[in-house]
């Protein structure tokens, strides 16, 4: 009997990615015995209305570069291939369609994006199409009182696919690193060589004075 595949999906505008997902990733791998946890980077995030991100192109190529030396993590295009919002509802279903019902599908989730679910689009959708919800935890970290009794009471059946999992947490987000590059300030051991050298050659996130002149990258 030929065994049911077990993917994990970590998605993310990842501008930059850096070693705090590949941590993730790793953590979520290990401990709940996936085959490969797939990078899929958001091609029009609706969390991120208003707010200027690089082109899909930099950003797919950033995680590719991120990934590559690690076979238990692969990248999956298609959020960026589709028109219109990335919402994990559509995500999943068009998972669905392409792996089969015998795939499992474990979407992976940070804290923080596991509290602001009840607020993303049509919620209910994203629980039914996934077969583990997995919700990272600093380790050491304490969830709020009632936490939990108000996610479940207002996401039924959430409660019976989440695993919730203490995983070491890296104080580094995109919001940091693209800060500390317009500042002047390394990102060396923050995010991998290859998306270091990546954001060194293609002049990301420096202030238009000081950003180098090169072609801009194609597509996105």
């Amino acid at each position: 009997m030929q065994k049911r595949p077990r993917y994990g999906i970590l998605g993310g505008t990842f501008d930059p990615p850096h070693l705090g997902h590949l941590a993730l990733a790793q953590e979520v791998y290990a401990r709940l015995a996936l085959d490969r946890v797939w990078f899929m980077p958001a091609g029009d995030p609706p969390h991120k209305r208003g707010r200027i991100i690089n082109a899909a192109a930099r950003r797919l190529a950033m995680v590719e570069r991120a990934v590559a030396p690690d076979p238990r993590f692969g990248v999956l295009t298609l959020e960026l291939e589709r028109a219109g919002p990335s919402y994990t509802a559509d995500t999943l279903r068009a998972l669905r369609a392409l792996w089969g019902a015998e795939a499992h599908l474990c979407l992976i989730l940070g804290w923080d994006m596991l509290a602001y679910l009840p607020q993303w689009h049509r919620p209910e959708a994203v629980i039914a199409q996934a077969d583990q919800i997995a919700a990272v935890h600093r380790i050491g970290a304490e969830t709020p009182p009632g936490e939990m009794e108000r996610l479940t009471a207002r996401l039924p059946g959430i409660a019976a696919k989440l695993v919730i999992l203490p995983a070491p947490r890296f104080e580094i987000s995109g919001t940091l690193l693209r800060e500390r590059v317009a500042s002047g300030l390394p990102v060396r051991y923050l995010v991998p060589d290859a998306v270091e050298e990546y954001i060194q050659t293609e002049g990301l996130y420096l202030p238009p004075a000081r950003a180098p002149h090169v072609e801009p990258t194609r597509g996105g």
